[in-house]
């Protein structure tokens, strides 16, 4: 089963956002450059200031350019990850499940906000322990939204 869906891009970033970071970090790299070259040379550090601020406008630039790409991919990943879990959720829910008796007890551990029953995806491979509704209830729990018990 494929989780991405087709429309679904096989890189966080488009051509023209990757264009866009290689392009500050292009002007970057030349405004380093000029102020290292208008620095040089110089003895004393009154003549150098000029030089050295070129450069360091040149590193917020090329920093700029970074930063936006990098916000960039993490907000097409973020996306991605919340589509591959909704896919994930409606594939369990559509699951057949099993006629069982109604269970008394559900369980969740010490850190949980929310209780489960036995066989959820979410406390399988966890130790956890077994109580009755109106135990978890008190504590501040509150039903788990996949299992739902």
């Amino acid at each position: 089963m494929a989780l991405r869906p087709p429309s679904a891009p096989a890189s966080p970033w488009r051509l023209g956002e990757a264009m866009s970071m290689v392009t500050l970090n292009a002007v970057g790299f030349v405004l380093v450059v000029a102020g290292w070259s208008v620095a040089a040379g110089r003895l004393l550090f009154h003549d150098q200031v000029s030089g050295a601020n070129v450069a360091i406008a040149g590193i917020i630039v090329a920093g700029v350019g970074n930063g936006v790409w990098l916000l960039t991919g993490r907000r097409a990943v973020g996306l991605r990850r919340r589509t591959v879990a909704d896919a994930i959720e409606r594939r369990y829910r559509s699951l057949p499940r099993p006629i069982t008796e109604a269970s008394t007890t559900f369980v969740a551990s010490k850190g949980m906000t929310r209780y489960h029953r036995p066989d959820c995806v979410f406390v399988v491979e966890r130790r956890v322990t077994a109580r009755r509704r109106e135990t978890h209830e008190s504590q501040g729990r509150t039903p788990c939204g996949v299992c739902r018990p």
